[in-house]
This record gives structure tokens, C-alpha cells and sequence, in this order.
């Protein structure tokens, strides 16, 4: 008799076991897959970077056209070109110091 039951509780273990198999690959089906999440919250982060790239570019920009309009105010009030440029590329680093802008050294530093 305990080899019966024996038999049966081994045949009621594999039963559930089946059943906890099936219900699980059942759920599976029913779920969103997990990539569309991370497809939507990829096309976002693109989305956040495409939009910081343009306005990167749109402040280079108007960098670029303040600092010839700079030159050219210079040029009608001085007159030198080469002084001009200096003298504008020297202010805007200096405005760029002031804002908390990075300074690239060309040279190390004399000790």
C-alpha cells in the first residue's frame, strides 16, 4: 500500500508541476512583449537627442553670427581685420569664462 501511495503522490507532484508549466506559458501569450516598451522609450531617447543636437546647432549658429557681426561693427569703428578678430575671439572667451564654458589649453601650462 505505500508503494501506491507512493505512486500516486509522484503522479498528483508531476500533475501539478504540468499544470503550473502550462499556466505560465499560457500568461506569457496574453502579456505585451517587453520590446515594445523599450522600442517606445529608445524612439524617446532619440527623439530627446535629435532635439538637443538642433538646438546645440542653432546656438552654434548664432555664435557664429554674432561673432561676425562683432568683427564687422569692429572693422567700421577701427578699421584692422586682424585686430578686430583678435579683439572679438577675446571677449567672447572671456563672456565663455564668465558663463562656466570649458577652456581648452593649447600649451601646458609654463611651471
Amino acid at each position: 500500500m505505500s508503494v501506491d501511495l507512493s505512486i500516486a503522490a509522484r503522479l498528483f507532484a508531476t500533475a501539478l508541476l504540468l499544470c503550473a508549466f502550462i499556466g505560465a506559458a499560457r500568461a506569457q501569450e496574453y502579456d505585451p512583449p517587453p520590446a515594445t516598451a523599450s522600442a517606445a522609450s529608445a524612439s524617446a531617447a532619440d527623439a530627446e537627442r535629435e532635439r538637443q543636437a538642433d538646438e546645440r546647432a542653432l546656438a552654434e549658429r548664432a555664435l557664429v553670427e554674432r561673432r561676425q557681426r562683432m568683427i564687422d561693427d569692429c572693422e567700421q569703428n577701427h578699421g584692422s581685420e586682424i585686430d578686430c578678430t583678435r579683439e572679438t575671439d577675446t571677449e567672447l572667451r572671456a563672456e565663455g569664462l564668465q558663463s562656466g564654458a570649458r577652456v581648452i589649453h593649447l600649451r601646458p601650462s609654463a611651471r
